[in-house]
């Protein structure tokens, strides 16, 4: 590797990663001769989303960035959910939808048409060698590129896949921004639309490989598949026909490289990282990367530099943003598998499935939302927030869903609950407890204490209304459900979550494992992730 600034310098894919990377570093480096590979490809996905505010962040240095035509575009400022016969809107704040291949046609051009930059229409199967060689190959060639698959060892290459199966399509007509959660029996259908144009949306189906087992939507030819769907969906679509855009049902996979950079090569984009489709966000990490290793490239006085400051500025970031997109990406998979939702709240779990988005934050931004919210929680229109709604646990009724632990955070041997008739303890107790015998030593109400998941990751293996079913009928009133490990919301209520949504029997108390803000203990209720908090 060259231990100089680079002077020339090979771009292998003109999506919006090799596209931005190129306006960028011509910007920067006018003296740098960039060769700009790209091929006519049809690629995956008819549509991309980003926020108006990231728009409007790049249009300082490219004002004509997005200039596509209207018709190829799409913006909303709130998103519809259809939950069972409930039409029920929330805020979406400013979010576009692109036409892909009108947009990424866009920014390639302006990327060929900048001085300095020489347009290449081949397929790069080996990076360039010889006299000329380019002193870096910025490899933004997709999920799929073939020179990083090539060298998958050098760059640590790791690939996982989701456990869900989507399809990705596209139908012409411009649909309302939505969510549709369609019951089919063993789970949900669930589809992300947008509209990308004036006569054309992205539609999304997702589903538990169970679930298209059992409806026979697996493993039939895809024109079938895309007629099936259209008949299911034919109310949400009018009609209209679905156009596969992938070449069937596939998980998600979420590609991780450990090393960024090998030799002359460096990944961007697509190419370096994926995020799960339901956080909007690849198309704007892409850009980001772009700018980011442009900018690198530009300052440093050798490329191993550059590559250096690149990979520790942009790895800390992909990492935080995988981890958010893979808490994403199990809430949609766990609600694949559901039986049952519940209208304003399964609309307030998704919204608040990322950790951003807490019920402060949504009651500033979406009053009337969290309102209806709160007063599906509590039967009736309130103005109590979610842990000051009533609860009855047993012969109680609670006044406070927040309660004091007593004992270790997640084993605690009682709890202290505030109720109508003052501070009630109440002892938490294991599986060979008999309730009776607390009940007759003083116990007002008795909790079972669950232990903590073993295969946290892994779908249960009985259902969970069975378990709450048999503790009730032994004369529990609550189930105590230990916090599981995780960095983020979801994965951190994995289990009390999953109760709280499957089964009705017993009222949900989750052992937090580090103290809460009532902020977060009011959208975690809120959104059913349990029906109460403990803490100490």
């Amino acid at each position: 590797m060259t231990r100089r600034p680079p002077h020339r310098v090979a771009v292998v894919g003109a999506g919006a990663a090799g596209a931005f990377f190129t306006l960028e570093l011509a910007r920067l480096r006018p003296d740098i001769t960039i060769d700009l590979y790209d091929q006519d490809s049809r690629g995956p996905g008819a549509g991309i989303v980003m926020s108006t505010d990231f728009m409007e962040q790049v249009r300082r240095t490219f004002p004509t960035a997005f200039a596509v035509p209207d018709t190829a575009a799409g913006r909303w400022d709130r998103t519809l959910t259809l939950c069972g016969d409930e039409h029920i809107w929330s805020g979406a704040y400013g979010t576009v939808g692109l036409q892909r291949r009108v947009f990424h046609a866009h920014v390639r051009r302006l990327a060929e048409s900048t001085p300095g930059v020489r347009a290449l229409r081949q397929t790069v199967t080996e990076l360039p060698d010889g006299p000329h060689a380019p002193d870096v190959v910025v490899l933004a060639d997709g999920a799929n590129s073939r020179l990083r698959r090539s060298r998958h060892k050098e760059f640590g290459t790791r690939v996982t896949a989701g456990r869900s199966r989507y399809l990705w399509a596209s139908t012409p007509i411009a649909l309302e921004p939505s969510f549709v959660l369609k019951d089919l029996h063993p789970g949900l259908l669930t589809v992300h639309s947008y509209p990308h144009a004036a006569d054309e949306s992205t539609f999304i189906i997702e589903a538990d490989p169970t679930v298209l087992a059992t409806h026979d939507l697996d493993h039939r030819p895809l024109p079938e598949i895309e007629k099936a769907l259209a008949e299911i969906f034919t109310d949400t679509l009018r009609g209209t026909p679905l156009h596969a855009q992938t070449a069937g049902w596939q998980p998600f996979r979420t590609i991780v490289n450990e090393r960024w950079h090998h030799g002359r090569s460096v990944l961007i984009g697509d190419a370096a990282h994926t995020v799960h489709f339901s956080t909007g966000s690849g198309t704007s990490l892409a850009i980001d990367d772009a700018l980011c290793l442009a900018g690198a490239l530009a300052e440093a006085a050798t490329v191993p530099e550059a590559f250096d400051t690149y990979a520790r500025t942009r790895q800390p970031v992909i990492e935080a943003a995988q981890a958010e997109a893979a808490e994403s990406a199990e809430w949609f998979e766990t609600l694949c598998r559901a039986n049952r939702t519940d209208g304003h709240r399964t609309v307030f779990a998704l919204r608040s499935r990322r950790t951003l988005n807490t019920f402060e934050r949504l009651r500033e931004r979406d009053p009337q939302f969290v309102a209806d919210t709160v007063s599906r929680l509590a039967g009736g229109p309130t103005t109590a927030e979610p842990h000051d709604v009533p609860l009855a646990l047993g012969t109680l009724t609670l006044t406070d869903r927040i309660a004091q632990t007593n004992g270790p955070r997640l084993r605690p041997h009682e709890l202290a609950l505030r109720t109508t008739h003052g501070i009630i303890h109440c002892p938490v107790a294991d599986n060979t407890a008999d309730p009776d015998a607390l009940r007759a030593a003083g116990a007002r109400a008795v909790g079972l204490l669950l232990p903590q998941d073993p295969n946290p990751d892994e779908p249960a293996a009985e259902p969970e209304d069975t378990d709450a079913a048999d503790a009730a009928a032994r004369g529990f009133d609550f189930l105590a459900v230990p916090a599981q490990p995780g960095t983020g919301r979801i994965s951190r209520t994995r289990r009390a979550g999953r109760l709280t949504a499957t089964q009705q029997t017993l009222p949900v108390v989750l052992l937090a494992a580090e103290h809460l803000s009532t902020d977060e203990i009011n959208t975690l209720i809120a959104a059913g992730r349990a029906d109460m908090v403990a803490q100490k």
